[in-house]
Parts: structure tokens; sequence; C-alpha cells
């Protein structure tokens, strides 16, 4: 009897539908495609599996059929099938449908086909949110007997890992593995892409933790003038993005403008629709929180909003959200502020750290505007000691000022 048979007869039996069965980490599409018998699970499938169905993974292993050894067509099918679900932004099927293409190419030892299913795979969950998933990925491609041992590729993980660092609220392990990521890349071209990239995500890692002076000496050392560099010219916007984000942070909002005008103008939807969306979320974010509200801001919410409807997940629409909370406050229009910010608590599970801390220090805010200090103190105080956990000393005296200051 074939896999996806057993499979269906376990789990029919144990009374799980294929989404129980798949429980948030595979999607119920992906277990249809076990049981049709068009994919066969990785080692790490089965423990999941068998973990559900209440039995032993080993009876389980002895189910899976295992392809030919050489099974190239099997191969490039199952990276078509991974790299199609992300087309679609399917992240959940991406990541499941990369998992399996990236456990055929290791068993044919196909380093730079397991490379970029492993790869694939990570991002995928990291745009999930699945943190802790994405991590395990990403050091065990660092150990792998198949990890080319390339400075380029070694850096693009460690990058990836730091981003998840801060994510988490892991801000010194986020700098020290960007530092990491940054060294490895060193010896690369001036504008070699992972040197670039590196670069950015070293900045953001320091800029998180309030560490600003290095960050902007990191940020003011790049050259990516457009038309003096040869880098691409969506690696240029990358990189005025991140340079406005170290200045916005700073207080030089006219610099952050101008960094963030270059960004807009070389980020277009057709080009990388995601990208687009996401810098217009970030760039009316950053502005809001140097107080500034014009047509710029609002613009760049229409096009946050139209872009994340098409492609966005539900936790970056929920960063949207948040963002439009901050603008409702500013303009004081508290109603539409207490319906959007109701609508995050009770998803707050969704966001990441920076989201998090910044949703507290809205309800602070919203609840100054309502004349509630104690509850705006209650909100500040939480923010403050999220920043105080993840190592953000600067940013939580900053807070502990304004609670002082309410009490005054």
């Amino acid at each position: 009897m074939r896999f996806g048979d057993m499979l269906r007869q376990a789990r029919t039996a144990a009374g799980l539908t294929q989404a129980e069965l798949g429980d948030g980490v595979y999607s119920p599409h992906f277990i249809s495609l076990l049981e049709r018998g068009l994919r066969q699970p990785t080692p790490e499938m089965v423990q999941h599996l068998a973990a559900r169905l209440g039995m032993d993974a080993l009876t389980l292993t002895w189910w899976v059929e295992q392809p030919p050894a050489d099974d190239q067509p099997g191969l490039a099918s199952a990276m078509f099938a991974a790299n199609y679900a992300r087309d679609m932004h399917d992240n959940s099927l991406a990541a499941s449908e990369a998992e399996h293409a990236a456990g055929i190419a290791y068993e044919q030892r196909n380093a730079p086909a397991w490379w970029d299913m492993s790869m694939l795979q990570a991002q995928s969950l990291i745009t999930m949110r699945r943190l802790d998933e994405a991590e395990n990925v990403l050091r065990s491609m660092d150990r792998s007997s198949l990890m080319v041992a390339t400075p380029e590729l070694q850096s693009l993980v460690q990058g990836r890992l730091s981003t998840i660092a801060r994510s988490a609220g892991r801000l010194a392990e986020g700098v020290e593995l960007a530092r990491r990521s940054v060294e490895l890349a060193a010896e690369l071209p001036d504008h070699a892409p992972a040197r670039l990239h590196a670069a950015f995500i070293l900045i953001a890692a320091l800029s998180v933790k309030g560490e600003l002076d290095e960050a902007w000496e990191v940020a003011t050392n790049l050259d990516i003038t457009e038309g003096a560099s040869p880098a691409p010219s969506l690696l240029i916007a990358r990189g005025a993005w991140a340079i406005g984000n170290v200045a916005f942070r700073r207080g030089e909002s006219e610099v952050g403008e101008k960094y963030h005008a270059l960004a807009s103008e070389l980020l277009l939807p057709q080009a990388d629709l995601q990208a687009w969306a996401d810098f217009h979320r970030a760039s009316a974010n950053f502005k809001l929180l140097a107080g500034l509200v014009d047509d710029s801001v609002r613009e760049s919410l229409r096009n946050a909003d139209l872009g994340l409807q098409l492609v966005g997940t539900r936790e970056e629409r929920l960063e949207l959200a948040l963002t439009q909370a901050r603008l409702a406050l500013l303009t004081a229009d508290l109603d539409a502020a207490d319906e959007l910010l109701k609508r995050l608590i009770d998803q707050r599970d969704l966001l990441d750290f920076e989201s998090e801390t910044e949703l507290e220090e809205s309800l602070g805010l919203y609840y100054v505007a309502r004349e509630s200090p104690r509850q705006a103190a209650h909100h500040l105080a939480a923010a403050a000691r999220l920043h105080s956990e993840a190592g953000a000393d600067e940013k939580a005296r900053e807070l502990t000022d304004q609670i002082r200051a309410l009490s005054d």
C-alpha cells in the first residue's frame, strides 16, 4: 500500500482533518498532496506527522517510498512546485514544497538545489513569523556537509539569522550576527549584492538596538549614489531605505525624507510589488514617528494598502494597521485609533518585537489623548520593559522619562 493511502487511513482513524494533521505547520493542500502520493515526506515531516497521529516515527518511516537517487525530473518538479507557490505568495505551501525539494536535493547531494530550496523554506517561514522553525532550518544549513563554505553564502545565512534575532527581540545577538555577516562578506567586491545586504542588515540591527551613531557611520560609508554605483537600482533603493530609516531615528527628518524619496523613485510595483508595499508602509511609519503628517505619508499608506491587499500576509497587514493607528492618533481621530488598536490587541501574538513595542507606545499615546494618565503610564512602562529586556536601553530610558512626565 502506498504511503499516501496509509497516511489517509491513519489520519481518519485518529479523527483528524487534513488541517488538524498539518497543525499550522503544513497546509491542508500539502497534506492532500502527501495523501494522494504526489509528495513524499522529509524526515522532519515524518516526525511531525507521527506526533500528530500518536504513532512511532519509525513505523511511519517504513511507509515512505524513497525516490531513486538519480531522479532528476523528480527534483526539477519539486523545485518548480516550491517556486510556483512562492510566486503565488502562498508562504505556507512554499515552505512545505521547499522542504520537500530540499530533501530530494540532499539525498542526491545536489548542493546548489539544496541551498536554494532550504533558503526558500527559511524565508517563507520568516515571512509567516515562524521564526523558531526558520532559525532551525538556517542553523541546520550552517552545519550541513552540503554547505558550500563561500563567504557569500555564509554571509547570507548569518544575515538571515540576524533578522530573526532582531524580530524576536534578541537585539544584542542580532547585532553580533550582523557583524559576522559583514565580516564574511568583506572580501567580496564593494558593490556585491551580498556585501551590501550584509551592511543593510547591520544598519537595521544597530538602529533598533539604539546604536545610532555606529549605524549612521556604516550607512554613510556606503556608496549608493544613483549613477555612480554599479549596483542594481533595486539594491540602491534598499540602501537609501536603510539610510533614511537611520536618519529618521536620529531625528534628522529632512535627511530621512531625502533618502526615502530616492528609494521611492527606484522601487516600482511592477519590479517588486512586495518590496514596494513594504517600503511605503515603513516610510509612512518612520515619518509619523517623527511627527510628520503630510500628503507623502497618506500616499505611502495608500500604496502600502494596495500592495498588501494583493501580496501581504496577515502579519504585514497588521503592521499597516499599526501605522494607520499612529496616523489616527496624530490627527486626533480617536475613534479610528480605538478601532484599529483593538484589532491589534486581539492579534498581538502575530506581531514581532518592533511592532509589539510600537503597539504599547501607541496605546500610551491613545490614553494620553483620552486623559487617562494611569493607563498611559501602564502601556509606556510595558514598552520600556520590552525595550530593556531586548537590550535597547536608551529607548527604555526615553520611555521612562515620558512616564515621569505624566506623573508631574
